[in-house]
């Protein structure tokens, strides 16, 4: 019988142990945010940005600089941004995830002043509930920085995950913001997202906010060499047997997409467990990948579902899974471009040349060929 220590990886944030051949863009990350520069990752979900980006805060935690995460996806007001971004400055000093609320249920009164020492750090914490002064806190959230750096005298790093959501949380938040950290040469930003036309919008248009304000650099699709020594070793400390033709069948099915590959993988170990082998073959290698493609249903029905809201979208999809051209003689430009423009923003086509674009998850494209 195999023994069961560890898995593979799905659904969520990896270790550094299964960041696979990411060492040298890790370094290069690193480097540029420590020495001053913003970043901009953009790119389909599901691709290792948020791993990427834990594990650079790891690093230069480590290494004595202030680092924050905050998560766009989900929060719905500036108030909520402000709190958020408190907690995560904050956790430096105190070790406590949600510092904010713990002080706020030290003040029970709706406008009540106070200023507390954390850490030999003085915070003023306005709990009002004015609509007018929600920048004003957003604004002092931001001042944390100013008191970590004369504390520590290092940079603070701030990591915004989903930032394409910001302007959905307030249309004046992107120009709020931009103001506020172009004040604050100490602060270096990294900004992930996971919809690259509104980043690209954002980031490269001489009338938005943030236009010219961060580098953006391409995440490194992950080699099939790299893929295929990972797999093997992973495996390997399992006792299970996988040979490069089978590592290479793995990859042609997900096409390396970094989740979809774990997945499988998973579903190979797991369906091994249960039939007490420990070898890999073409025929596991199936009962995996059905597995893992059924564990995709819902999703895929919903990604799939979503495209019914544009009219002719689930008919352009099903020409580009079958290799056709999605610009026919009888399409209106206009309406393919916006198709185009949505299918891009959900993850579901990468443009690959002119007029050529193919499935990001090439699984998705396995479903819609059933359908």
């Amino acid at each position: 019988m195999i023994k069961v220590n560890r898995y593979f990886p799905v659904g969520g944030p990896v270790s550094e142990d299964d960041l696979i051949d990411r060492e040298l863009f890790l370094e290069g990350l690193t480097r540029r945010l420590s020495d001053g520069q913003n970043i901009l990752l953009a790119g389909p979900r599901r691709i290792g940005k948020t791993s990427l980006a834990l594990e650079v805060l790891r690093r230069l935690h480590r290494e004595g600089y202030d680092v924050a995460l905050v998560d766009m996806f989900g929060i719905t007001s500036v108030r909520e941004l402000t709190e958020h971004l408190a907690n995560a400055l904050l956790e430096n000093r105190t070790g406590v995830q949600r510092t904010v609320e713990k002080l706020r249920d030290m003040v029970r009164a709706a406008h009540t002043e106070v200023r507390v020492s954390v850490q030999g750090i003085e915070l003023g914490l306005s709990f009002a509930r004015r609509q007018g002064s929600e920048m004003d806190l957003l604004e002092e959230a931001l001042a944390i920085t100013d008191k970590l750096i004369r504390a520590s005298n290092t940079r603070v790093i701030l990591v915004f995950d989903e930032f394409q959501e910001l302007s959905r949380v307030d249309v004046n938040l992107p120009k709020i913001l931009r103001s506020h950290l172009q004040q604050k040469p100490h602060i270096s930003c990294l900004f992930l997202g996971s919809k690259p036309t509104l980043l690209a919008q954002l980031f490269s248009q001489g009338n938005e906010a943030f236009f010219r304000y961060a580098v953006s650099l391409p995440v490194p699709e992950i080699p099939p060499d790299a893929w295929s020594d990972y797999l093997v070793r992973k495996f390997s400390e399992r006792g299970i047997s996988i040979t490069p033709a089978e590592v290479g069948v793995l990859l042609k099915l997900t096409g390396g997409h970094p989740q979809d590959t774990m997945l499988v993988a998973s579903e190979i170990y797991y369906a091994l467990i249960e039939m007490e082998s420990q070898v890999v073959s073409l025929t596991v290698l199936e009962i995996a990948y059905q597995r893992a493609l059924e564990s995709l249903m819902r999703a895929f029905e919903e990604l799939w579902g979503s495209l019914s809201e544009h009219q002719g979208a689930q008919q352009l999809i099903k020409k580009v899974a079958h290799g056709e051209r999605p610009y026919g003689q009888n399409a209106s430009p206009a309406r393919v471009g916006r198709i185009l423009t949505y299918a891009m923003n959900r993850g579901i086509l990468i443009k690959v040349g002119r007029g050529q674009y193919e499935f990001f998850e090439p699984m998705f494209r396995d479903y819609v060929m059933r359908l």
